[in-house]
């Protein structure tokens, strides 16, 4: 069976970097297809949902009502924090270069890094990097 993925981090709906990979794994969650992992309190899905200022449950309840993307996004600016486009870029940007900032954190990066199968590999330093590379969109 193969697995389903969530689009790229780096895909963008009305701006924002990771919302359209958000959406799937709203609608993958709902599904029990996420293994457990409880997207809305870890990692960017925390930070975007904290930044669009949107309930996380309204949030997965309205990617599994709506039919598309572009009718979650009207969702959200309804129900969230309208930002500024200057303000979007800069988030876009703390979210695409983030790296881990502590031992600990560069630690269990390359510790995924290894499972992944990219032991060793120096040009994958960032978050979405590592997540491009394991879900097999870099190589």
């Amino acid at each position: 069976m193969q697995k389903l993925l969530p689009r790229s981090p780096y895909q963008r709906l009305g701006g924002y970097v990771h919302l359209p990979r958000l959406i799937d794994k709203a609608k993958l969650h709902r599904k029990g297809l996420l293994d457990g992992y409880n997207y809305k309190t870890v990692g960017f899905d925390k930070h975007l949902l904290a930044f669009l200022k949107v309930d996380p449950d309204a949030f997965e309840e309205a990617a599994n009502r709506l039919d598309d993307d572009d009718k979650i996004l009207a969702w959200i600016r309804d129900h969230g924090v309208e930002h500024s486009p200057e303000e979007i870029e800069h988030w876009n940007e703390q979210m695409i270069s983030r790296r881990p900032d502590t031992a600990v954190k560069k630690a269990r990066f390359l510790h995924f890094l290894k499972e992944a199968g990219g032991d060793g590999r120096k040009d994958i330093g960032t978050y979405f990097d590592l997540i491009e590379f394991d879900e097999g969109r870099r190589q």
